[in-house]
Protein backbone atom coordinates (compact mmCIF):
# COMPACT_ATOMS: atom_id res chain seq x y z
CA UNK A 1 0.00 0.00 0.00
CA UNK A 2 1.39 3.18 -0.99
CA UNK A 3 1.07 6.29 1.38
CA UNK A 4 0.43 9.65 0.03
CA UNK A 5 3.94 12.06 0.07
CA UNK A 6 2.22 14.96 2.26
CA UNK A 7 0.71 11.96 4.87
CA UNK A 8 3.80 11.86 6.74
CA UNK A 9 3.77 15.41 7.65
CA UNK A 10 0.12 15.03 8.46
CA UNK A 11 0.33 12.32 10.81
CA UNK A 12 3.27 14.64 12.90
CA UNK A 13 1.48 17.61 12.95
CA UNK A 14 -1.22 15.36 14.63
CA UNK A 15 0.72 13.48 16.84
CA UNK A 16 2.51 16.71 18.36
CA UNK A 17 -1.29 18.45 18.48
CA UNK A 18 -1.72 15.14 20.27
CA UNK A 19 0.94 15.83 22.77
CA UNK A 20 0.10 19.29 23.34
CA UNK A 21 -3.28 18.44 23.56
CA UNK A 22 -3.10 15.81 26.05
CA UNK A 23 0.25 17.84 27.96
CA UNK A 24 -1.84 20.24 29.41
CA UNK A 25 -4.81 17.97 30.38
CA UNK A 26 -3.29 17.87 33.82
CA UNK A 27 -3.55 21.14 34.33
CA UNK A 28 -6.66 22.49 32.38
CA UNK A 29 -10.34 20.69 32.04
CA UNK A 30 -13.65 22.47 31.10
CA UNK A 31 -12.48 26.12 31.38
CA UNK A 32 -10.80 25.63 35.06
CA UNK A 33 -6.80 26.14 34.43
CA UNK A 34 -4.87 25.33 38.16
CA UNK A 35 -1.63 28.00 37.74
CA UNK A 36 1.75 27.25 40.21
CA UNK A 37 0.33 23.92 41.95
CA UNK A 38 3.46 23.85 45.09
CA UNK A 39 3.36 22.33 48.31
CA UNK A 40 5.18 23.25 51.54
CA UNK A 41 8.52 20.88 52.26
CA UNK A 42 7.89 19.13 55.46
CA UNK A 43 10.00 17.81 57.90
CA UNK A 44 11.13 14.49 58.09
CA UNK A 45 8.71 13.29 61.26
CA UNK A 46 6.06 15.80 59.97
CA UNK A 47 2.18 14.10 59.30
CA UNK A 48 1.21 16.99 57.83
CA UNK A 49 1.56 18.55 54.63
CA UNK A 50 -0.27 21.66 52.71
CA UNK A 51 -0.54 22.26 49.00
CA UNK A 52 -1.12 25.40 47.17
CA UNK A 53 -2.48 26.73 43.78
CA UNK A 54 -3.93 29.54 42.22
CA UNK A 55 -7.69 28.07 40.00
CA UNK A 56 -8.46 29.90 37.12
CA UNK A 57 -11.86 29.85 35.86
CA UNK A 58 -12.10 30.99 32.20
CA UNK A 59 -15.91 29.69 31.62
CA UNK A 60 -18.74 31.35 32.19
CA UNK A 61 -20.35 29.75 34.63
CA UNK A 62 -19.85 28.79 38.07
CA UNK A 63 -17.77 26.11 39.43
CA UNK A 64 -17.23 24.59 42.56
CA UNK A 65 -13.97 22.54 44.26
CA UNK A 66 -15.59 19.86 46.08
CA UNK A 67 -12.71 17.50 46.63
CA UNK A 68 -9.49 16.25 46.90
CA UNK A 69 -7.38 13.25 46.99
CA UNK A 70 -3.53 12.23 46.78
CA UNK A 71 -1.58 8.83 47.04
CA UNK A 72 0.88 11.07 49.48
CA UNK A 73 -1.17 10.66 52.26
CA UNK A 74 -3.91 8.56 53.72
CA UNK A 75 -6.36 11.51 53.38
CA UNK A 76 -6.85 15.11 51.48
CA UNK A 77 -8.75 17.77 52.31
CA UNK A 78 -9.57 21.34 51.08
CA UNK A 79 -9.30 23.89 53.90
CA UNK A 80 -9.47 27.39 54.81
CA UNK A 81 -10.03 29.61 57.48
CA UNK A 82 -13.38 30.68 58.95
CA UNK A 83 -14.21 33.14 60.93
CA UNK A 84 -16.67 32.44 64.36
CA UNK A 85 -17.30 34.64 66.91
CA UNK A 86 -14.37 37.10 65.70
CA UNK A 87 -11.91 33.98 65.90
CA UNK A 88 -10.22 32.41 63.48
CA UNK A 89 -10.69 28.59 62.67
CA UNK A 90 -9.60 26.08 60.02
CA UNK A 91 -12.18 24.32 59.00
CA UNK A 92 -12.50 21.51 56.22
CA UNK A 93 -14.56 22.86 53.41
CA UNK A 94 -16.55 20.88 51.20
CA UNK A 95 -17.57 23.64 48.54
CA UNK A 96 -15.58 26.36 47.42
CA UNK A 97 -16.77 28.28 44.51
CA UNK A 98 -14.97 29.16 42.04
CA UNK A 99 -16.45 32.08 39.90
CA UNK A 100 -17.17 32.43 36.04
CA UNK A 101 -14.29 34.66 34.57
CA UNK A 102 -12.91 34.25 38.16
CA UNK A 103 -9.49 33.30 40.41
CA UNK A 104 -9.49 31.74 43.84
CA UNK A 105 -5.93 31.63 45.41
CA UNK A 106 -4.53 29.11 47.44
CA UNK A 107 -2.01 30.36 49.95
CA UNK A 108 -0.36 29.81 53.33
CA UNK A 109 -2.93 31.03 56.03
CA UNK A 110 -6.02 30.99 53.41
CA UNK A 111 -7.36 28.13 51.24
CA UNK A 112 -5.14 25.08 51.30
CA UNK A 113 -5.17 21.18 50.51
CA UNK A 114 -4.27 19.48 53.63
CA UNK A 115 -2.33 16.55 53.47
CA UNK A 116 -3.08 14.48 56.54
CA UNK A 117 -0.96 11.25 57.69
CA UNK A 118 1.77 11.61 55.20
CA UNK A 119 3.12 8.45 54.02
CA UNK A 120 6.70 9.92 53.62
CA UNK A 121 7.98 13.58 53.89
CA UNK A 122 7.47 16.43 51.00
CA UNK A 123 11.39 16.60 49.58
CA UNK A 124 11.88 20.21 48.05
CA UNK A 125 12.37 19.59 44.13
CA UNK A 126 10.24 16.47 44.61
CA UNK A 127 6.93 15.99 42.86
CA UNK A 128 3.46 14.57 43.53
CA UNK A 129 -0.10 14.37 42.13
CA UNK A 130 -2.95 15.50 43.98
CA UNK A 131 -6.69 14.56 41.79
CA UNK A 132 -8.93 18.43 42.38
CA UNK A 133 -12.43 17.14 41.65
CA UNK A 134 -14.99 20.10 40.48
CA UNK A 135 -18.68 19.41 40.51
CA UNK A 136 -18.84 20.38 36.64
CA UNK A 137 -14.85 19.98 35.55
CA UNK A 138 -15.04 16.70 37.50
CA UNK A 139 -11.73 15.12 38.06
CA UNK A 140 -8.33 16.64 37.03
CA UNK A 141 -4.97 15.78 38.69
CA UNK A 142 -2.59 17.97 38.70
CA UNK A 143 0.89 17.44 39.36
CA UNK A 144 2.40 19.69 42.46
CA UNK A 145 6.18 20.70 43.08
CA UNK A 146 7.37 20.48 46.39
CA UNK A 147 9.34 23.92 47.71
CA UNK A 148 11.16 25.07 50.24
CA UNK A 149 9.74 27.32 52.68
CA UNK A 150 10.81 31.30 52.35
CA UNK A 151 10.92 34.31 54.06
CA UNK A 152 7.54 35.21 53.62
CA UNK A 153 6.14 31.58 53.55
CA UNK A 154 4.50 31.06 56.74
CA UNK A 155 3.52 27.11 57.32
CA UNK A 156 0.59 26.75 59.27
CA UNK A 157 0.93 24.87 62.47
Amino acid sequence: MKSHPRAAPCVLCAFFLGVLLFGTASARAAGISVEHPWALATPPKAVVGRAFMTIVNNSGEVDHLVGAKSDVARSAEVSGFRIFDSVPNLRQLVNIDIPAGGTVVFSPGAYHVLLRNLKKPLVAGETFEIDLTFEKAGVMPVTFTVEKATPGTLPLQ
